[in-house]
């Protein structure tokens, strides 16, 4: 198992960078942005925290999507707090609000726990903090120790939401490289982020389960475009020659008969 940081978060002067603040060399950056952009909607006045998993396939990512100081209170000790406060907030005094993950290759679950994801931030992001510019900090896989994890099935798309199942359905997706996204309180979520499984209030599924309806073809819709792509094929055959056409045909024809019909005529 190998595993290397991946970070989206604003420094101390600079905004956030679309190529990610931290991220291994070989990151599909735009499938990757797509996957934890929609996962930081509105993270500043969210209650709690989202957790995020994502494959392309060859690479998985996992990770938070949280306000930094919230993720700090709830994680760490009394010290890693102490010595995270300085990145609580930018220059204009905004919250950093960020996406605090890794990339990895391999099967099972990586064993990273929260205090492992600010060491991470301490050995990347931290050390460009007052940069400006601020550019991608490019790192290296580094081996990883994998977490026991009991296998279950994931037999459903949407899962009621709270934080010991949001944790124990993130371990399940990570090991079986499944799109995931914990506590969605909007359908827009979950549509930009196409995740495959989800956790969230009844009411928020509910929506989802609304908006994905209508959005399906029915019978009808689907006979009404058959018909218009036949319709778009007749008008593009090739035509056959009009009446108008022939007639013009006839003219000529007739002129030649008139003149052969006078030389006969004249030579008998």
């Amino acid at each position: 198992m190998e595993i290397a940081p991946l970070i989206h978060s604003r420094t101390f002067y600079c905004d956030f960078n679309q190529n990610f603040a931290a991220r291994p060399k070989d990151l599909n950056v735009q499938w990757a942005m797509n996957k934890i952009l929609p996962s930081t909607r509105d993270i500043d006045i969210l209650n709690g925290m989202r957790r995020v998993v994502a494959s392309d396939g060859k690479i998985c990512i996992a990770g938070i999507s949280c306000n930094f100081k919230s993720f700090a209170e709830k994680y760490l000790s009394a010290a890693e707090y102490e010595e995270a406060e300085k990145y609580f907030h930018d220059e204009r005094g905004r919250e950093v609000k960020i996406f605090l993950g890794y990339a990895f290759k391999g099967s099972g679950v990586p064993d990273v726990s929260e205090s492992k994801l600010w060491q991470m931030f301490k050995q990347t992001v931290a050390k460009v903090w007052n940069n400006n510019p601020s550019d991608t900090v490019i790192v290296p896989y580094e081996s990883c120790g994998v977490k026991s994890v009991a296998k279950k099935t994931l037999d459903k798309k949407f899962y009621p939401s709270n934080e010991r199942d949001d944790i124990e359905l993130f371990e399940q997706c990570i090991a079986a490289h499944k799109d995931f996204c914990s506590n969605v309180d909007a359908v827009k979520i979950f549509e930009d982020g196409k995740y495959e499984v989800i956790t969230a209030a009844q009411s928020v599924i509910n929506r989802i389960q609304e908006a994905q309806k209508k959005t399906q073809p029915t019978p009808s819709s689907n006979h009404a475009q058959a018909t218009e792509r036949f319709q778009a094929q007749r008008s593009q055959s090739p035509k056959l020659p009009s009446a108008s056409g022939g007639k013009s045909l006839i003219i000529p024809i007739v002129a030649i008969v008139a003149v052969i019909a006078i030389i006969i005529f004249l030579t008998q």
